[in-house]
């Protein structure tokens, strides 16, 4: 029964039990997203009522939430926030955001993982032809 509960909440209903995130910030060689990202963990911390941990790592920062109750979490302000994390990497990364649903001790959590990275080739394509005439000198 636990397991047809769980599938109607995630398929049908798609309402979850609890909430959860993991956010990465790579940092910028020029230091113009420092304001940007104590913002946007502001607000994650808002987000999640402050249950979240921030972690200094080699190339950046990552924010690890706790899980929040689905009532006590406000999935709309959580999407606004990763559309600014979007803005703000705009130029140089492109946003990446994994959802995942895990059954954790008979609740049932949707896990976001939201990583910035740096696209393999450049999106405007004069920059593509000047990568290629390059690389054939």
């Amino acid at each position: 029964m636990t397991m047809l509960r769980r599938l109607w909440k995630r398929h049908v209903t798609g309402r979850p039990d609890q909430y959860r995130a993991y956010v990465s910030f790579p940092s910028a060689t020029d230091g113009t997203l420092v304001a940007d990202v104590h913002e946007r963990v502001e607000e994650l911390e808002h987000a999640f009522e402050g249950r979240l941990d921030v972690y200094a790592r080699l190339q950046g920062i990552a924010v690890v939430t706790d899980r929040v109750p689905a009532d006590e979490f406000d999935v709309t302000a959580f999407e606004a926030i990763l559309d600014r994390i979007e803005d703000a990497y705009r130029e140089t990364h492109r946003l990446v955001c994994l959802e995942k649903w895990r059954s954790i001790d008979g609740r049932l959590v949707r896990s976001y993982v939201v990583v910035p990275v740096k696209p393999l080739f450049p999106s405007d394509p004069s920059d593509r032809r000047e990568i290629a005439s390059s690389s054939t000198e």
